[in-house]
């Protein structure tokens, strides 16, 4: 029997590697005859970075930036010579992340994406042209507006901006000018690696859908809608052209829009990481698909990992199954994108503090006793 392990990360708990190492190693175990090739992916998420760089055979540089709250913190980046020339990854979650805060330093009115233009920066200071942002796992909701002050945007307020501003300062701007920018990275070309399609404004965009994750309270969401939306007239118009309908516009937290503004593109991260690793030759010619995830929910509907890997099995005829952390019990579209059975370690979430996190060994252990009774060798 021939398995490919292609899972995401588990968000918190476990890198992609240490997952796909994982699964291995048990299905190894209670059935030595299988053939496993193990392949992690990433989607634009956290993780990216370091999945990418080890299949470019790239370099990892570490510097320092300023978080999502400007506290100047270690922090890392990739610079490799593949698919282009001066090439470079940056991963915003490695600086501008969520899973840098705490439970109560959470609060998208505060957090910045300044640290993010500041890595861009430092990333072209050591001869990187074509820079991709994985733009998955942020604390920002700021619409980008924190990286462009950081790359030289002039920007215009009621008030007078602090460095890093974020998603409060929204509703004070009254223009930008994006010049600065174009004169000074005049041979930049910024790629967004998305983890989702999310759309910038309304019930499934950067504020409403993703800012109670983030740590907003109803009333932030509801302040935060109104300030993205006056950001997105005032950048539409310095930009020259119109950003809120543009897909993908909402992705961390409103970078994508502000990467659109500086004539960036916007890409599934999982295409990037898929087409570097050659996922679909790897997985011609084999009995079974496992991929997974920390929580397989609605959102992975939008561009991730695990419903990328399902698509492509069952464009290739090759049953697929999900070892997830948790599995929303309201989800119906499995079996469309060529999940034929899901087995999750926990019927809620759990992140990295949670007492839950030493059943992890166990847990994957039953999984993978489950999995394999449901795909029995063949005679």
């Amino acid at each position: 029997m021939k398995i490919l392990v292609a899972p995401d990360k588990f968000k918190g708990t476990s890198t992609a590697q240490g997952v796909a190492d994982t699964l291995n190693k048990l299905i190894q175990k209670q059935r030595s005859s299988a053939f496993v090739r193990i392949c992690p992916v990433a989607d634009g998420g956290d993780g990216t970075l370091h999945t990418v760089i080890h299949m470019l055979k790239g370099k990892i540089v570490d510097t320092k930036a300023h978080d999502s709250l400007m506290r100047f913190q270690p922090t890392t980046f990739g610079l490799t010579e593949l698919p282009e020339k001066n090439s470079a990854i940056i991963e915003m979650a490695q600086i501008s992340g969520l899973s840098k805060l705490t439970l109560l330093e959470k609060n998208p009115m505060l957090t910045t994406s300044y640290g993010t233009g500041e890595l861009v920066i430092e990333a072209y200071k050591r001869g990187a042209r074509h820079i991709r942002l994985a733009l998955g796992g942020s604390a920002t909701i700021d619409g980008g507006l924190g990286f462009l002050q950081a790359l030289g945007a002039k920007i215009y307020a009621k008030t007078e901006l602090p460095k890093g501003a974020s998603g409060q300062h929204l509703p004070l701007i009254v223009n930008i000018n994006l010049e600065p920018i174009h004169k000074n990275f005049k041979d930049l070309r910024l790629t967004g690696l998305a983890d989702v399609r999310i759309q910038l404004l309304g019930e499934f965009g950067s504020a409403r859908f993703f800012g109670p994750q983030k740590g907003a309270d109803p009333s932030m969401v509801e302040e935060l809608e109104r300030g993205m939306t006056h950001f997105e007239k005032i950048l539409s118009e310095a930009s020259g052209t119109t950003l809120k309908n543009q897909r993908g516009a909402g992705v961390a937290g409103g970078m994508g829009m502000s990467l659109l503004a500086l004539g960036g593109k916007l890409n599934l991260g999982f295409d990037f990481v898929a087409d570097t690793l050659k996922l679909e030759s790897q997985m011609r010619g084999c009995d079974l698909v496992i991929t997974g995830e920390g929580m397989l929910d609605a959102s992975s509907l939008e561009g991730k990992a695990p419903v990328a890997v399902a698509l492509m099995a069952k464009k290739l005829g090759i049953p697929c199954v999900a070892v997830v952390g948790s599995l929303d019990p309201n989800i119906i579209w499995l079996n469309e994108v060529g999940i034929s059975k899901v087995y999750p370690l926990f019927d809620k979430p759990i992140s990295s503090d949670d007492e839950r996190v030493s059943q992890i060994p166990d847990r994957f252990n039953e999984a993978v006793s489950r999995l394999l009774k449901d795909f029995p060798e063949k005679s």
